[in-house]
């Protein structure tokens, strides 16, 4: 008998009339010619929003799959509606189903440009400077919308939305080792070619008010660093005493550095203390916002490095505060410059140091005071006389 159920219950499951008949494909495609049908090369609207009516009013909203396209769950009529107002629509929005295929055309800005090198240095593009191919231009936080420039530089972003958008131009510096030009974005009226900044390569915000409208012009420009080097300037310390530096002192050691040329650069250093001098605080340049450096602290290393680009024109200040703990012989403080985007080896100027040695707590080695100290016992001295010589005067009279 049980065997007879089981038979049945397979036969059940496994006829075609069990099964709901299969729903029609919906897909959004962006139309980039505007002409309503889906040609080659035009890709699908990944999590577009579809709004779905069944025969017996039940409203839904669902969203396509990453190739564009949703399945309806089952067979039957349907209304399928696509619609918004940051792109054209170029099918009907709206759209009865009783089975067939569904297609919504849609289509986006477009902004374009050209990726050059200014071999002149005059910040804009001429014929004879060479054009960068294969070079990234994206979206920022968009990583729907990238486009790599063609063999004669230029590139075109699809598929935009209309409003706020802000574009980023590929780091070239460990690519071929060239650098953004100069463009001063807080000065609509400086004129450079470019429209992608010199220090992170992304352009201002920009929006876009007619839906589907072509934008020309955003071309990005790159330049070869030329006299770039790195140098580290005196170390100097504070509180040091007359006599030495003695266990239990506090000092504040600081360093000055720089990386020079005529493109923005990384800045990294490091402050190296002998055995003996315990690292209790470091601080990067005071000029620059924490967020925008890292300091760490390794043992007898400070390195401090900004996160970003900085002007070359600038001097970074590293400085640690450091404590005393046992007595040493003379030994090197170091200051070094490391090695950054465009500077990959530093030379003998990248280097500097200050000889430090350190006595116990005890008094002076030598056993004498200074001249100082023995003027102020003098006086006391005096002092001491000229009161009790007083004091007997008075007594005696």
């Amino acid at each position: 008998m049980r065997a007879l159920l089981l038979a049945v219950l397979i036969v059940i499951t496994c006829t075609p009339f069990a099964h709901a008949e299969e729903g029609a494909l919906v897909t959004v495609f962006w139309d980039r010619n505007t002409n309503g049908v889906r040609d080659e090369g035009e890709p699908g609207y990944r999590n577009a929003e579809v709004a779905l009516r069944d025969e017996s009013g039940q409203e839904s909203v669902v969203r396509t799959a990453a190739d564009g396209t949703y399945r309806l769950p089952r067979a039957g009529r349907w209304t399928v509606s696509h619609e918004e107002t940051k792109f054209v629509t170029t099918t009907p929005t709206t759209v009865e189903s009783d089975g067939g295929a569904v297609e919504f055309g849609v289509r986006g800005a477009e902004v374009c440009g050209t990726v050059w090198l200014d071999s002149d240095f005059d910040l804009q593009i001429s014929e004879r400077e060479i054009r960068i191919a294969g070079h990234r231009i994206s979206v920022v936080d968009d990583p729907d919308h990238s486009t790599t420039s063609a063999a004669d530089g230029t590139y075109c972003l699809h598929d935009l939305p209309a409003g706020p958008n802000r574009l980023q131009s590929e780091d070239r510096a460990r690519v071929d080792g060239t650098a953004w030009i100069f463009t001063k974005l807080t000065d609509e009226s400086f004129e450079s070619g470019s429209k992608f900044d010199v220090m992170t390569g992304q352009t201002r915000i920009f929006d876009i008010k007619v839906p589907g409208s072509v934008i020309t012009g955003y071309d990005s420009g790159f330049q070869e660093p030329r006299g770039m080097g790195a140098n580290a300037g005196v170390i100097t310390i504070d509180k040091i005493d007359y006599d030495g530096v003695r266990v239990g002192d506090l000092l504040i050691v600081r360093c000055d550095y720089a990386v020079g040329g005529n493109v923005p650069d990384i800045r990294a250093a490091t402050l190296t203390f002998p055995d003996g001098l315990k690292v209790v605080r470091a601080f990067g340049d005071h000029d620059l916002d924490k967020e925008a450096q890292e300091v760490v602290v390794d043992g007898q290393k400070v390195t401090v490095r900004t996160k970003g680009r900085v002007h070359a024109d600038e001097q970074s200040e590293m400085s640690a505060h450091v404590e005393v703990q046992h007595a040493f012989a003379a030994q090197n403080i170091t200051c070094e410059v490391l090695p950054s985007l465009y500077v990959p080896t530093v030379g003998h100027m990248a280097t500097t140091t200050f000889e430090i040695g350190a006595a116990d707590s005890g008094p002076a080695p030598s056993g004498t005071a200074p001249a100082w100290r023995m003027a102020v016992a003098v006086a006391l001295v005096g002092v001491a006389v000229l009161v009790v010589v007083v004091w007997r005067r008075r007594r005696r009279a």
